[in-house]
This record gives C-alpha cells, structure tokens and sequence, in this order.
C-alpha cells in the first residue's frame, strides 16, 4: 500500500525511524529501515479543526 489516512497512518508512523520534519508545512519524513522505503506524514487538510486527518504516504526517495 502506498498510502494510509488517520489513526492508521499514525499507527504506522511508531515503526519508522524520524528523519526531519518541516514545522512551515506540517510535514515529518520517516524511514523504514528493513525496507529502505522513505514515507511523509501531512495533513492534506489542515485547514479544518485540529488541522484535519492525517496522511502517510510512501514517496519514490530512497
């Protein structure tokens, strides 16, 4: 799977290592480090309450 929204996403995001996060646009990137796939944690839409759901996506960076 490419893609996982909400509590999902944040689920998924407790086995990647952090690698930086980008405070002007609510973007975190991880790693995993058994597969070497690189995945960003957004908010597509921050604009409603509480900045909205969460999305982890995986990117083409290795």
């Amino acid at each position: 799977m490419r893609e996982y929204n909400g509590e999902e996403a944040l689920s998924r995001t407790q086995v990647l290592i952090k690698i930086r996060t980008d405070t002007e646009t609510w973007e975190t990137e991880f790693k995993d480090e058994a597969t070497g796939e690189t995945w960003i944690l957004d908010y597509p839409h921050s604009h409603l309450h509480g900045g909205g759901s969460p999305r982890l996506r995986k990117t083409e960076r290795k």
